[in-house]
């Protein structure tokens, strides 16, 4: 259901146009205002959908109106009314963004259609807002792809400030000049025998109100630079960081029963100081830079890790905590071949080993190399090397 605010000098007018069918409309509520301030107080006060204004009132005029209706959190669309058919009013309307200017007398039919087509319109960009407000709240949610996709072309000079500002305007993510972001490096003690769920649960607690900008990562420490998706006041965001950092040393320590140091720096403006930050080397207490484990290593790691399960780049991706398609580019980037052809790569080789090395049955080979068929591994096999497995244990 919606709601219409009328808004006229003369109550003869307001009561006829308030009198209208509104209902066949769905309009359940109907406002009538005197004067600019009257209207001023319902519009602070109930949710309009639709306003029709006369234009010449005394004291402020309905133009003036429709100038103040941009400070209101819901706007509604407007149309004008005028007992004159002057052009300079209409395109003081036009540039006013009424929907709509009717000249008086208006018949009640005219009005109608006029606050229908206005509706419409109203229906479309609450649609469109939801739409919108929807794919903000899953990218927000996902963090990871913002972090992939949005910052990290700008951090490596492919895209430029301002583009990167649009697209965070766009996600109604904070982008002012002076913005604060976090400096955070967690490292845990015993490296050998450490999983990689601890790194989980890091980024599990600060991925809730932070971009998570990587600066290092490697078996026993990560670094990132946070950048605040939900609140932009620095003192808050410097103190809400702190208390995270206190939350995740706790849960560590509990977890993993070994020694954890979490590293707070000092905030940075993100515009002018993060590139920098981000591009140099992490340093231990000794001022002796920390080797990074480079995207391809962890990859492959993985995949050696797990070869038997065939993991797909959904599974990879996963396992590291990013985002799929920057996974599949970087790796790319790094060893100029792509993840599918190096997990084929390490089968072939694997299959070579088994076919020199052991008696094993094709069948059981194939099987052990993750095939659902043993065909197919022969189909695979005979295209890399030019002959049958059998025909290649044979020669």
């Amino acid at each position: 259901m919606y709601q219409l605010l009328v808004v006229d000098d003369e109550d003869a007018t307001l009561q006829g146009l308030a009198s209208l069918p509104w209902h066949q409309l769905m309009i359940s509520q109907v406002h009538c205002a005197h004067s600019v301030r009257k209207a001023h107080e319902i519009l602070e006060a109930f949710p309009i959908d639709v306003m029709v204004t006369d234009i010449r009132m005394p004291g402020r005029s309905g133009l003036e109106l429709l100038q103040d209706v941009t400070d209101f959190s819901i706007q509604p669309k407007c149309i004008l009314l005028s007992g004159y058919s002057d052009f300079t009013y209409a395109q003081a309307a036009i540039k006013a963004q009424a929907v709509d200017y009717l000249v008086k007398p208006v018949r009640d039919e005219e009005l109608l259609h006029a606050v229908e087509r206005a509706l419409v319109k109203k229906s479309e960009e609450k649609k469109e807002r939801y739409m919108q407000e929807q794919t903000v709240a899953a990218i927000k949610k996902n963090v990871s792809f913002l972090a992939d996709s949005v910052f990290q072309p700008w951090i490596r000079g492919k895209k430029g400030e301002e583009t990167l500002k649009a697209e965070l305007l766009h996600y109604g993510i904070a982008h002012h000049r002076d913005i604060r972001t976090i400096p955070i490096t967690v490292r845990v003690d015993d490296s050998k025998n450490v999983s990689h769920g601890w790194k989980l649960m890091v980024d599990e607690e600060l991925a809730e109100a932070y971009v998570l900008l990587e600066k290092h990562i490697s078996l026993n420490t990560v670094s990132y630079l946070l950048y605040p998706v939900h609140h932009n006041d620095p003192l808050v965001v410097e103190k809400d960081v702190h208390d995270r950092a206190i939350r995740l040393r706790k849960a560590l320590k509990k977890d993993l029963f070994y020694g954890v140091t979490i590293k707070v720096g000092e905030p940075l403006i993100f515009w002018k100081q993060a590139k920098r930050y981000l591009h140099k080397p992490l340093m231990d207490s000794t001022n002796k830079e920390i080797q990074q484990d480079s995207l391809a290593k962890r990859v492959k790691e993985f995949i050696d890790a797990s070869f038997m399960k065939q993991p797909s780049l959904q599974d990879i991706a996963t396992n590291l905590y990013l985002n799929p398609s920057y996974v599949s580019k970087r790796f790319k980037e790094e060893t100029g071949e792509t993840v599918t052809d190096y997990t084929h790569r390490l089968r072939m080789n694997r299959a070579v080993t088994l076919l020199t090395e052991t008696n094993m049955k094709v069948s059981l080979i194939s099987e052990e190399l993750g095939y659902q068929h043993a065909s197919y591994f022969i189909r695979v096999f005979k295209k890399e090397f030019k002959q049958t497995p059998h025909e290649f244990r044979q020669r």
